[in-house]
């Protein structure tokens, strides 16, 4: 976000605010992605895969998941 101009509220959109269940993970994935306060597909991608990769117990099998899974949405992570 540029300092420069205000804050606006986050834009709906169907996808981004669509629960993680889309994703198809696994439950293993989905819980430890729940644990951790991460239950939009917004949520998710506004955090950088280093962020992801250094939840407790989220490994990179996991990680590798979340990101194909997002790709498959015309999503990424954020850098």
């Amino acid at each position: 976000m540029d300092p420069r101009h205000p804050a606006r509220a986050a834009t709906p959109d169907p996808i981004l605010d669509a629960d993680i269940a889309v994703l198809r993970l696994c439950d293993r994935t989905t819980n430890l992605l729940r644990v951790n306060e991460l239950n939009t597909v917004r949520d998710l991608v506004r955090l950088p895969a280093r962020k992801l990769f250094a939840l407790s117990r989220l490994g990179r099998n996991s990680l590798r998941e979340i990101v194909d899974s997002i790709d498959r949405q015309g999503l990424r992570l954020a850098e």
